[in-house]
């Protein structure tokens, strides 16, 4: 029978900030079908097009090969994935493509859940397609960011044409995390063209099919008519590449894009002012951090006593405060408050320079005495780059001399991947609505995520990810957060607010796992 996990559910997460049915109903937002999809009904009218406003262009169009956002969210317009995050079950995973049951503690198996969907080429999917693209990410030579995560995968076996049968190295409770993101390929159509074709001129499953990338300007998709879901209500998407938040937001307003994410919060009351647009906002699952290398021989940071005194000496609260308007909201760990799986009795570093100060002074500097480069990037957050100068003068005010290296996306995140970045380095991460994807990808030793390791964490991380019992894996989890937060395994930020500006044309409503998608959106008529 299929799985669906119930010791995940984030009901009462998604009320406490909110999101419940009852918020919806005050709201006056219409109900969202199964996994997201409107009800079908007003078929009638089409949007002729909608743009979206991104600080970068993906890195690539080939699915289930860089873990990254912006890269992300172009390819979810053109393949679907296994399984996704189903809002009308809490934002627990739920079907897609296919269903997942589980056969016994090392095997899982996903169905399709309609024989006849096809490839945007007429090929029709099978389980081939979900294999072909598990042993592509998983193929060492082609150097997939998804090969670690889901190394467990030890044998994946097609079935039937229906089912693929994926067993596990050792138990894996889990499973549906990863799985919900496999993106199948066309077999046929990768051996034929080749990677490297199929990363510009992709042939997905998906709601839209692809037209055209110039990079560094636009992404065009135009609408797939035979979309095997639900009708599709808009006939072109462009994705617009805009670095800068302010030439985003004048976009907006000059209602050359319909949605732009991450407007400053000093905007909100613009926009909603301007009567072409308005503003969608909701507390994110992404979380913002600063990662404090301590996985390179030659960091400062190895010190323990001064990532503490970093915690201690960056005025979080007011950042929150005075920088984000109070639109965001302090994280005291590694996990936010909507993460079902977050340690409630961890509290935050409270702000004390001179703790700070003293533990810096028991390390054997004297103030002024340190210097610390710290990359961040430039557009792809909200107010990242006032943030991060914003932590460089807490620490400044503590005695830590911090040089701001500035990074456009694409440069930050080559920098953070290929292990060049400074002893510090500002990132986000997400969806994170449960605990393994956070933990057991951010705080392991080879992980360039976060620059983090410590032996004893990553220890008990396995015994977590294998422990099928979910109140012991729950009180595992608990541990972890424990020791990292011990340990300052980050500076630990705040849970992203998301703010949308929206033209007033368009009926969207944002999602906390970030899945910005327009396979459901279509003309507003309220």
């Amino acid at each position: 029978m299929a799985t669906r996990f119930p010791e995940l559910s984030r009901r009462s997460f998604l009320k406490g900030i909110g999101l419940g049915s009852a918020a919806a109903v005050a709201s006056g937002s219409r109900p969202l079908g199964l996994a997201g999809i409107r009800p079908a009904g007003a078929q009638e009218q089409r949007l002729a097009k909608v743009a979206i406003a991104l600080g970068a262009d993906p890195r690539t169009l080939m699915p289930n090969a860089i873990v990254d956002w912006t890269t992300s969210v172009p390819i979810e317009h053109i393949y679907d994935p296994a399984l996704l995050h189903d809002p009308t079950e809490e934002y627990s995973i739920g079907p897609w493509l296919t269903t997942l049951s589980n056969v016994d503690e090392l095997t899982w198996e996903l169905k399709l859940v309609k024989p006849d969907i096809t490839f945007h080429n007429g090929h029709v999917l099978d389980a081939s397609a979900f294999k072909a693209a598990i042993d592509w990410a998983k193929d060492p030579a082609n150097e997939s960011h998804y090969l670690e995560r889901w190394e467990v995968m030890s044998d994946v076996t097609v079935v039937d044409p229906q089912t693929l049968r994926i067993t596990t190295a050792e138990p894996f409770p889990i499973i549906d995390q990863r799985l919900r993101e496999v993106h199948p390929i066309d077999p046929q159509y990768l051996q034929e063209a080749g990677a490297q074709k199929m990363a510009e001129q992709p042939i997905g499953t998906g709601p839209f099919t692809f037209v055209e990338w110039k990079r560094g300007e636009r992404l065009v998709v135009d609408r797939n008519p035979n979309y095997w879901r639900n009708p599709v209500q808009v006939d072109r998407v462009e994705f617009r590449f805009i670095p800068e938040f302010s030439s985003r937001l004048s976009a907006l307003l000059a209602e050359e894009i319909e949605i732009v994410k991450d407007v400053p919060v000093d905007s909100i009351e613009t926009v909603n002012n301007s009567g072409v647009a308005r503003i969608e906002a909701l507390p994110s699952s992404r979380i913002n951090y600063v990662a404090l290398v301590n996985n390179r021989e030659d960091s400062v940071l190895n010190d323990v006593r001064i990532r503490q005194a970093i915690n201690y000496g960056v005025d979080v609260k007011g950042i929150i405060d005075g920088v984000f308007q109070g639109q965001a909201t302090r994280m005291a760990g590694a996990l936010s408050g909507l993460n079902p799986d977050v340690n409630p009795e961890i509290k935050p570093y409270p702000y004390d320079p001179e703790k700070a100060q003293a533990l810096l002074k028991e390390a054997g500097y004297e103030p002024g005495e340190l210097e610390i480069v710290m990359d961040a990037p430039q557009g792809r957050y909200p107010m990242d780059s006032d943030a991060a100068q914003a932590i460089a003068a807490s620490l400044g005010a503590i005695g830590i001399n911090v040089q701001v290296q500035y990074n456009e996306w694409g440069t930050h995140l080559d920098k953070i991947v290929n292990r060049r970045t400074g002893d510090m380095f500002y990132l986000g991460w997400g969806p994170s609505l449960e605990a393994y994807g956070t933990l057991a990808f951010l705080f392991v030793g080879d992980s360039t995520y976060s620059g983090y390791t410590n032996p004893d964490v990553e220890a008990k991380i396995a015994e977590a990810s294998k422990t099928v019992d979910p109140e012991a894996r729950r009180q595992m989890w608990n541990e972890i957060q424990q020791m990292v937060y011990n340990d300052a395994g980050w500076l630990f930020l705040w849970q992203q607010h998301d703010i949308y500006g929206v033209s007033n044309k368009v009926e969207w409503d944002p999602r906390p796992d970030e899945f910005l998608w327009m396979g459901e959106t279509g003309p507003r008529t309220g």
